[in-house]
């Protein structure tokens, strides 16, 4: 193969990949700072989902964070959540006190370990809506969780 035909070959190969990358990356990542209020132990880790739309609220996170609860002071934690993507997104934040990972419940599927969302949103028998726990995501945000 020629210098002009490897040149284009090379050429198509990085265009291809350029735009795959422009797809994949968020048009601006912001970071958020999260303070996790009302924890009452230091044993296991804080977890918290970042969503994105209602289809995956609480079934798959876009991206999640954990912190140790021994970090805590007077029962705040504060996260940072870094490179999410700006704009609309919802936080669900447990107290994995156990440290299986999962937010724990019982026979009737309520939750044994604390937990919050965004907003400080709340359910009627059962978790909120996406709706209710969206906020908007900008640099420099700062959201107040209360874990129950």
């Amino acid at each position: 193969m020629n210098a002009s035909k490897r040149f284009a070959a090379h050429s198509a190969v990085f265009l291809i990949l350029a735009c795959a990358m422009a797809v994949a990356a968020p048009a601006h990542a912001v970071d958020v700072e999260v303070e996790v209020s009302g924890l009452t132990q230091t044993e296991g880790r804080v977890m918290v989902g970042v969503f994105t739309d209602a289809g995956t609220w609480l079934k798959k996170a876009a991206t999640g964070v954990s912190a140790e609860a021994n970090q805590q002071k007077d029962g705040k934690l504060l996260i940072k959540l870094q490179n999410l993507p700006e704009g609309s997104l919802a936080l669900s934040v447990f107290h994995d006190v156990n440290g299986n990972g999962q937010l724990d419940s019982n026979a009737m599927g309520m939750p044994k370990e604390p937990y919050g969302f965004s907003n400080n949103a709340a359910g009627m028998f059962g978790p909120p809506k996406f709706e209710k726990a969206v906020f908007e995501a900008k640099a420099g945000a700062r959201l107040n969780v209360q874990l129950n």
